[in-house]
């Protein structure tokens, strides 16, 4: 027995059931311009539960070339005829990347950081109707940054600028989806708006002093559309609105690459209170396992909606490849390269689409 196709909402052709589903365990190879190159491991096990979108479990581990390692554990399961939807995940790594900053004198440097997080969530959303959802992310971290420089290790104990910084977070997402396909989407649109409040209490130099109780908002507007072009053609959309408080912390803010994963952009270089960006993809297939895209994207930030420039950002273009894993369920493995208006080039290794 098979549901019915094109149903909206993006419920696959695919056998209903838990054991009707498709296993994922690989090796992933993946590059970011933060953390580096490196290898992920992952198991996932995705299914279709009857007259429901996909759902799907995994778990992984991974570790990169600068010395950040992860791992994780998730999934999220859509179920009573497409009505309910449950997720829950949880995170532990220690992350190194370098942060670009602007001080006196001295111009933009790049200081190096490692940040340590846990952290978790549980998500629970209600379908009123096979297009419209309404879902509500409750979410905890617990993140230590330092910086990483052999003269601060060398320092006592209670003079290392440590920020442990311990974060609560509710955000509420209302979401339109008509797309055909969840994966791999050939028509319909998805817009979304969440809105964040988040709560947060830092404590510097090994809790010896507890700063004042920090809350603040973050909003993201997002809409995402696909039409099919030709027998095996797709043209694909996103925009991408943004806004945070100002005493938002910089690892929860705004900016072009980093909150709408637009490519070509490093992703701590624009960071700012408000941004908005523009995407647009041609994808295409070669076979039935390969298939390929060409993409273009602009974007800008400022520090209010009407300092938005993309002077805190540009634009960029590339192109990519795509790797058919699960027939079942339109899955690919992506590598994309892209080029930005600095002449700068990026080299993208992920799951899935972009968006």
């Amino acid at each position: 027995m098979r549901p019915a196709t094109k149903t909206a909402g993006a419920v696959v052709d695919s056998d209903f059931g838990f054991r009707a589903g498709s296993t994922i365990l690989a090796p992933i190879p993946f590059t970011n311009d933060v953390i580096g190159s490196g290898l992920t491991l992952g198991a996932g096990y995705l299914f279709t539960l009857p007259g429901s979108k996909p759902s799907g479990l995994g778990l992984g581990y991974m570790q990169t070339s600068n010395g950040t390692v992860g791992y994780g554990l998730g999934g999220i399961v859509n179920f009573a005829d497409g009505r309910w939807t449950l997720g829950a995940a949880a995170v532990d790594g220690d992350i190194n990347y370098d942060l670009p900053v602007v001080l006196p004198f001295l111009g933009e440097q790049d200081i190096s950081l490692r940040q340590s997080l846990t952290g978790g969530g549980v998500q629970l959303g209600y379908n009123f109707t096979p297009q419209f959802e309404a879902s509500a992310t409750l979410a905890y971290v617990d993140t230590v940054i330092e910086l990483d420089s052999d003269l601060i290790d060398e320092l006592p104990g209670f003079l290392q600028p440590d920020l442990d910084t311990e974060l609560g977070r509710l955000t509420f997402d209302l979401k339109y989806d008509t797309r055909d396909d969840t994966f791999y989407p050939t028509s319909g649109v998805v817009g979304s708006a969440a809105i964040t409040f988040a709560e947060e209490i830092d404590s510097v130099f090994n809790d010896r002093f507890q700063l004042d109780d920090r809350s603040y908002m973050k909003n993201v507007l997002s809409l995402s559309g696909y039409q099919s072009v030709g027998e095996n053609g797709v043209i694909a959309g996103k925009a991408v609105f943004c806004g945070a408080s100002d005493n938002a912390p910089f690892f929860d803010t705004c900016g072009v690459g980093f909150v709408d994963g637009a490519r070509g952009f490093s992703a701590l270089s624009y960071l700012e209170d408000y941004s908005a960006s523009a995407q647009v993809e041609f994808r295409g297939r070669l076979s039935q396992r390969i298939g390929y895209v060409a993409f273009a994207d602009v974007g800008g930030g400022g520090g209010s909606i009407r300092d938005i420039s993309t002077d805190n950002g540009g634009y960029a273009g590339g192109l990519g490849v795509r790797f058919r894993l699960s027939q079942q369920f339109a899955l690919d493995y992506s590598a994309d390269y892209a080029i930005n208006n600095d002449g700068d080039g990026f080299l993208y290794l992920y799951l899935g689409q972009r968006f």
